[in-house]
């Protein structure tokens, strides 16, 4: 049964974007730990990108501040989120350069694209450290600016495929509600003191919810910065004339019997995602830019009804 919760199998879903995406978020917040009073640092520029990365992570490990802000820039934090993380996540990163490090050349940089341009890749995994490498006329030298739009990409695209395992998620809640109650849940967060929702709150011995407490942050209205990994969710009861089966509504003499179906959206288009998500119980997600008006066309979308706009994603 996967929860919304700290517990559960989409705790191990979870655990897999953080093993693909995690580094970048956790290593950049981690700088944190390494900012103090400011102080003026001019940025340092290296004979090669090789040395430029040996004194980013020699400051690291050093835990020196002021070498850092020399090898990025004393403002640095301007783009670079720096919100706190353990030390734990400076090891992560440390242990993953300790594996295997190299610099990859970008290939659109270069002859007839400006100055040449690199990234860092450490680890097993192929993740590179979205601070660019930039050649200048002496050497070469971090671009914490070119590291902003960089993260919003990665950040998105992490936010995106959380939504597409919450919406899995979502259909093994709605089968274990089924098989409690023998009808869907047509709520994510049950009226207190009842069981119409796929999560409540549960008294020792009492039978766990489908959905763990994370379910209050899914629905529509829930504040940007405090949506599920910058989605909102909201159930659909009814199918139209391009799902398998034809038009119909799922609820049935007041009940939600004849099936499910769930649409994801972004918090905020374009910085929490850019792709919204339907699926219904034949488990397959679909995906579309509804574009900046997203949350008035999600709005407005009351059926599990993919057309051709629509485009089937890869099962993950």
């Amino acid at each position: 049964m996967m929860r919304l919760s700290p517990r559960g199998a989409l705790r191990a879903h979870l655990a897999t974007l953080a093993a693909e995406f995690g580094t970048a978020g956790t290593l950049l917040m981690a700088l944190a730990l390494l900012i103090a009073a400011p102080a003026a640092h001019a940025q340092a520029v290296y004979p090669s990108a090789d040395d430029a990365a040996k004194a980013f992570v020699d400051a690291l490990s050093r835990n020196d501040e002021g070498a850092l802000k020399h090898v990025l820039g004393s403002d640095y934090p301007r783009f670079i989120p720096t919100e706190g993380i353990g030390e734990d996540d400076i090891y992560q990163f440390l242990g993953a350069w300790s594996k295997g490090h190299q610099i990859v050349d970008d290939p659109t940089t270069g002859k007839g694209h400006g100055h040449a341009t690199a990234h860092l890749a450490v680890g097993d995994s192929g993740w590179t450290l979205p601070i660019p490498l930039v050649q200048v006329a002496h050497g070469w030298r971090f671009d914490p600016p070119g590291a902003s739009s960089e993260m919003l990409t990665r950040r998105i695209g992490r936010n995106e495929r959380a939504a597409i395992m919450t919406s899995l998620a979502y259909l093994d809640a709605q089968n274990d509600y089924h098989n409690l109650t023998q009808r869907y849940a047509e709520r994510f967060v049950s009226t207190p003191g009842q069981h119409d929702g796929l999560y409540w709150a549960t008294a020792p011995g009492e039978t766990e919810s489908p959905l763990g407490p994370l379910a209050a942050t899914m629905p529509n209205g829930t504040l940007p910065k405090e949506a599920y990994h910058g989605y909102h969710y909201r159930i659909l009861t009814a199918q139209g004339a391009h799902a398998q089966g034809g038009a119909h509504n799922y609820v049935l003499n007041g009940a939600m019997t004849d099936g499910f179906g769930l649409i994801a959206s972004p918090a905020e288009y374009g910085k929490t995602g850019v792709m919204s998500f339907v699926v219904n119980r034949d488990g397959q997600v679909y995906q579309k830019n509804l574009g900046p008006q997203t949350a008035r066309a999600a709005a407005a979308i009351r059926a599990f009804d993919p057309d051709d706009s629509w485009q089937a994603v890869p099962q993950p």
